[in-house]
């Protein structure tokens, strides 16, 4: 090269650099909603993991006891504030909690709102769900995000929809339903005669309606801090009353056969031209005998 030759150095024009900046911003955006819609079927995807495992856990409860556990313990139906431990305590040991289960003092019955009923249990949550390590809305205890099946009708304070006249509650809890857990429930297997595979277990319960506790409940009128029903305009992710999930559309359920299935919050629901039940009440009664078919899920 001659000594007075120069040497030219081409970089990005303003342009150049305006088109690389655009274009960068056209492919984020374009990958953002296949990027979430991962997120969001893994978060999916692991919230039915858990749902399987509470399906492993309530089987193998069965194996050793010959019945469900109950929806939560109690000497009477009626109503006040007298904490009880719930289903979700006792299926503890068959979910890799055995020392925290060991710590529970069954005799006395009477858990309280310390730091042992606060814990946080990953498999009793669903990531997708926004509620605090603790449950404000039911009395600060751990937040569970898996309700057990009460059945086709709602508590006494739930009836029609919205809070009844006894608000906060003087009405004595039903002490039998249709559904899987209640008060002192001892449902077995051989009770599920509509079948294992066309009855529900355990739902999603989230922050949309109040999520759950996994100690058991508050008192005999606080029956959603364990369970929820299916009845009439309880919808899944109609109301505080219901099902819900984060998860957009529906909710995942766990059938008694061990299954799970994500359940369109658009399955028929109510009470027929006959009075006959539509098909999310027949899938939270366990005998009915009526058919059920095919069901949008």
């Amino acid at each position: 090269m001659a000594p007075n030759q120069s040497r030219t150095v081409r970089g990005f024009t303003l342009i150049e650099l305006l088109v690389v900046m655009a274009l960068i911003v056209v492919i984020s955006a374009l990958c953002l909603p296949a990027v979430q819609k991962a997120r969001d079927a893994a978060r999916r995807t692991q919230c039915q993991n858990n749902l399987k495992q509470f399906g492993l856990a309530l089987h193998n409860y069965h194996d050793s006891m010959k019945t469900l556990p109950p929806g939560w313990t109690q000497h009477h139906p009626q109503p006040g504030p007298e904490t009880r431990f719930g289903w979700a305590t006792f299926v503890l040991p068959y979910m890799d909690q055995i020392p925290l289960y060991r710590r529970l003092d069954f005799r006395t019955q009477r858990p309280v709102p310390l730091e042992l009923f606060q814990m946080v249990i990953p498999v009793f949550r669903c990531s997708e769900d926004p509620t605090s390590r603790t449950n404000s809305v039911r009395g600060d205890f751990g937040t569970l995000n898996y309700s057990a099946n009460f059945g086709p009708v709602a508590p006494p304070r739930w009836i029609d929809g919205g809070l009844d006249e006894f608000w906060p509650g003087s009405s004595p809890t039903p002490e039998k339903t249709d559904g899987l857990a209640f008060l002192n429930s001892r449902v077995r297997f051989a009770d599920v005669t509509d079948g294992t595979s066309q009855t529900l277990l355990v739902g999603e319960r989230s922050a949309s309606s109040g999520a759950a506790i996994w100690m058991g409940v508050r008192g005999n009128d606080f029956e959603t801090d364990q369970v929820t029903d299916c009845s009439p305009g309880h919808e899944i992710n109609s109301e505080y009353g219901a099902f819900s999930s984060r998860h957009g559309g529906g909710a995942n359920f766990l059938f008694v056969d061990g299954r799970v299935v994500f359940l369109s919050e658009k399955i028929q629901s109510g009470i027929g031209e006959n009075q006959q039940m539509q098909t999310y009440q027949k899938l939270s009664h366990r005998s009915d005998g009526l058919n059920i078919g095919a069901f949008e899920n």
